[in-house]
């Protein structure tokens, strides 16, 4: 295919389907803080003083190195000046440093602030020093991915399944308006079986199938096996082994670009096609006719919302075990309105002057 440049600053329309929608990539992003180092207000934003005794949040992410996690930083800190905490977020520099995140936790542990917000990298590694947190009176709030205990404040994440589902109901509007019925067949791409979210939402995707549109049938539903590449060839191949196959369903970020990719080699626009996240790529696909739908997150959200949760739970409040921080379904045809800078450029649309 030929090289692009791909286009990411956008405007769109967003339809809403949970509460807290919002957040995508956006197309720049500021600078990293060293770590450990408290929110500063943007220039020209004054941020609310932290009076004396107000709440000390620690904010523990999965990496610094990720896009992803920049934007969940920005909202977090966002939230602290907005809140009047005093916030300090921390990281190891990329997902694969498990140790090193839970070295930054126990850490943040013994410096006793008065909640913690972590990502877990992973499910079980980090239990002790939640547990150990927990049992020392300090609440710790998991946002994102859960960890193998319930002795947490609360857990704040996209609802997995409801992706699913909704990529499902997505499809079947496509298959609508591009064949007249709600019916045929489709293919699907998980990026890898037995990552705990992306099973979530193939299964989502299957139920609606099954409960509400029976008249789509899933021809094949390929496993990338977590390796980049292989999704190209998979759509290759489903347009060859499948060639009255009227649409395509792409569960993350990986598997949706190279989808894009795929149909873009092939010149095909007639397929239905549903992707999830945001990547450069997917929203080119979304602008140039080879998306139908792309459902997003809520990063942002999920940083400011962390902080929320962390300050009522440092004052003894009762928060609910899971808190869905939202996702929401963009369209073609919603590109056109210019509402969607908040889901697809979350960091500008929130560093925003408030108006007067």
């Amino acid at each position: 295919m030929a090289t692009r440049a791909w286009q990411w600053c956008m405007a769109a329309t967003v339809a809403m389907v949970i509460p807290w929608a919002g957040c995508g990539k956006p197309a720049a992003q500021p600078a990293a803080k060293p770590v450990g180092e408290p929110a500063a207000a943007p220039a020209g934003q004054a941020a609310k003083p932290a009076a004396a005794g107000s709440p000390r949040i620690a904010v523990v992410l999965k990496a610094s190195e990720s896009e992803f996690w920049q934007i969940v930083k920005h909202g977090a800190e966002t939230a602290g000046r907005e809140l009047g905490a005093t916030v300090t977020v921390q990281s190891p520099v990329s997902e694969s440093q498990v140790e090193k995140q839970i070295s930054v936790v126990e850490n943040a542990v013994s410096a006793k602030p008065d909640a913690i917000v972590l990502a877990p990298t992973q499910s079980s590694p980090l239990v002790p020093a939640i547990e150990a947190a927990m049992a020392q009176g300090l609440p710790v709030v998991t946002i994102d991915s859960k960890a193998d205990t319930e002795k947490v404040a609360s857990f704040l994440a996209s609802d997995n399944r409801r992706i699913g589902t909704i990529a499902a109901d997505e499809m079947a509007k496509a298959l609508t308006a591009k064949t007249g019925a709600p019916a045929g067949k489709v293919a699907a791409i998980t990026f890898f079986s037995g990552a705990a979210s992306l099973e979530m939402r193939k299964q989502g995707f299957e139920e609606r199938l099954r409960e509400k549109y029976p008249q789509i049938q899933i021809v094949d539903f390929r496993d990338a096996g977590g390796q980049t590449g292989k999704s190209i060839a998979f759509v290759e191949n489903f347009l060859t082994a499948y060639p009255d196959l009227k649409g395509i369903f792409a569960n993350n970020q990986p598997t949706g670009e190279e989808t894009v990719r795929a149909l873009d080699d092939a010149k095909r626009k007639n397929l239905a096609v549903v992707v999830v996240d945001a990547g450069e790529q997917e929203v080119w696909g979304l602008r140039n006719g080879y998306v139908d739908a792309m459902i997003v997150q809520m990063p942002w959200k999920m940083g400011y919302m962390g902080v929320e949760y962390a300050i009522k739970a440092a004052k003894g409040e009762k928060l609910p075990p899971f808190v869905d921080t939202g996702i929401a379904a963009i369209s073609p045809e919603m590109i056109r309105s210019g509402a969607a800078e908040e889901y697809l450029n979350p960091v500008a649309f929130h560093s925003k002057p408030a108006a007067k």
